[in-house]
């Protein structure tokens, strides 16, 4: 069985518990740290996590951090639950083109989306202000960036091609979070990104999970 250590209200930690509701994974265990207090910036949990941050994968004597490793670790362990999430490791093709999307996600839109996050929910969850010339900037970074992604989604169904991967749950925390931070406009105005919006969010596995996040 795998033990979680995050939280079910954070982004990455959201990643995760998502991978494994697509694989189908009702067999782990979900430990939530108090991060206010800062629980996870202290031992025992730095020694898991040397940078003091969440989530963390614990199976056996075996300990994984990084969302992305994570969800990748979990799809190839559950690999025959849900075989179309990532290629065959011996289809050199294939896999080069997965480690490509998944590369534009981290440096194409999650830079983007989750700074303007911060700035826009996570900085009122702190009490603190967020900063205008920061959120103009990265909105329009952002924004650029999402209509190229606008003209991709017009050739492919999905974030990684035209079939549902671990691509595209790699992206639907942080685009939900730019919803509850009232950029949903970002998603909404352009009308491939919209559509894949809906087919990867009417998905049981994603509502399943929301309500459980959301309830």
């Amino acid at each position: 069985m795998v033990h979680i250590i995050g939280n079910n209200i954070a982004t990455c930690t959201q990643r995760v518990l998502l991978r494994l509701a697509v694989l189908g994974v009702t067999d782990f265990t979900l430990y939530s740290p108090d991060v206010m207090a800062g629980e996870h910036k202290k031992l025992p949990h730095t020694a898991k996590h040397p940078f003091g941050l969440i989530p963390v994968l614990e199976d056996g004597d075996f300990t994984l951090y990084e969302s992305r490793a994570i969800c990748r670790y979990l799809a190839t362990k559950y690999n025959g639950q849900s075989k179309d999430l990532i290629p065959d490791c011996k289809d050199l093709k294939a896999t080069a083109l997965f480690d490509q999307w998944a590369s534009v996600e981290l440096t194409d839109f999650d830079a983007f989306a989750s700074e303007l996050v911060a700035q826009n929910l996570f900085y009122k969850w702190r009490g603190l202000e967020a900063i205008p010339e920061v959120v103009d900037l990265v909105t329009k970074k952002l924004s650029d960036k999402l209509d190229i992604f606008d003209t991709l989604l017009a050739k492919q169904k999905y974030m990684g091609g035209n079939v549902f991967s671990l691509i595209d749950t790699f992206y639907m925390p942080y685009t939900e979070k730019l919803f509850e931070a009232g950029e949903g406009e970002l998603t909404t105005s352009r009308p491939n990104v919209k559509a894949w919006w809906d087919r990867v969010t009417v998905r049981a596995t994603w509502k399943l999970v929301n309500v459980k996040i959301t309830g």
